[in-house]
């Protein structure tokens, strides 16, 4: 179903159907991020058509890091994220139904519509806090995982962040508040060489963050793999690391956003970047698309039989409506 030969179905089939997240026991790394990519190009059709009046992020590319980052967080743990808040959301969400109410300011939303796009956060997904000011959330999951000493309560903070608010100041003044009161934090940076309209090497020098780390004694780990698998070890690896040994620690992902800063892709008549869910799930090729390198990894007939249990389940739910109706 990944080539235009087998597309999937239209998106207003699908988006009438079962848009609930997958059962605990269908919920693999694999089957979840593909899910995940779904959700995207779902929105990403709307978006298309114009069906929301606020600006939505979408984060095709990040999928792996994204999946990796529910699957690793413990019951108690709160995520603290940004203006691209999208992806995280629908990882986190019961169901796209109340994301989409969200984005459309309606009262069945997630947050009963008053929060719209760039500042959702649902507490009841562990999403604590989003914000569209740049760098503004580092201080927030500190305060934050502060509250959880002070208390004594259980749990770790995740706070994520991208390649251009980790130049703010405030970056560094929370990873040196975090090691000084042992904070359990994990900074992760997506690190997607994409800035709105600029790319690293358009607007600074290089920041070796492993050793801005090193120098305020914080573990560091980097990932470049796009690989979901590889990665939801690793998180898993670095949030029993928090348990045993305290925190903070900072993780920097290698990422690749393949769609438009904000709105849809393709945003105009001219625009070089296309993405549509007729042409099949995968947006670009590995390394740099995590879906195509998770196809690679599983294989396309492991990948495919995802795929069609994704679109059964849901196109099922139509068919059984109208038999119904």
């Amino acid at each position: 179903m990944t080539n235009p030969g087998s597309p999937w179905p239209d998106a207003a089939v699908l988006l009438g159907g079962d848009t609930s997240r997958l059962p605990r026991d269908e919920r693999s790394p694999a089957a979840r991020m593909i899910q995940l990519r779904l959700w995207q190009h779902l929105v990403n059709e709307l978006l298309k058509q114009k069906a929301f009046k606020v600006p939505v992020h979408l984060a095709f590319g990040a999928e792996a890091v994204v999946t990796a980052v529910d699957e690793s967080m413990a019951v108690d743990d709160q995520l603290v994220l940004t203006h691209r808040n999208a992806a995280y959301n629908m990882a986190r969400a019961d169901s796209l139904e109340g994301l989409l109410a969200e984005y459309r300011s309606l009262p069945t939303g997630a947050c009963a519509g008053v929060l719209g796009s760039m500042n959702l956060a649902v507490p009841t997904a562990g999403i604590a806090y989003a914000s569209s000011i740049l760098g503004n959330n580092f201080s927030v999951a500190c305060g934050l995982a502060f509250a959880k000493v002070l208390k004594d309560e259980a749990g770790a903070v995740w706070v994520v962040t991208g390649d251009g608010a980790a130049e703010e100041g405030g970056f560094y003044e929370a990873l040196v508040f975090a090691r000084s009161h042992g904070l359990r934090v994990v900074f992760l940076i997506d690190n997607n060489d994409h800035s709105m309209v600029s790319s690293i090497r358009e607007r600074r020098c290089e920041i070796r963050f492993d050793r801005m780390c090193e120098a305020v004694n914080v573990p560091y780990r980097a990932f470049d793999s796009n690989d979901v698998i590889t990665y939801v070890a690793g998180l898993r690896g670095v949030r029993r690391e928090l348990n045993e040994a305290g925190g903070p620690v900072c993780v920097e992902f290698r990422t690749a956003l393949l769609n438009q800063h904000a709105g849809p892709t393709p945003g105009w008549p001219t625009d070089p970047l296309s993405i549509s869910l007729a042409a099949g799930l995968l947006v670009g090729s590995a390394p740099r698309d995590p879906v195509a390198v998770l196809q690679a990894t599983i294989g396309a007939e492991s990948f495919g039989r995802i795929e069609s249990m994704l679109a059964a389940r849901t196109v099922a739910r139509v068919s059984n409506e109208a038999n119904h109706g």
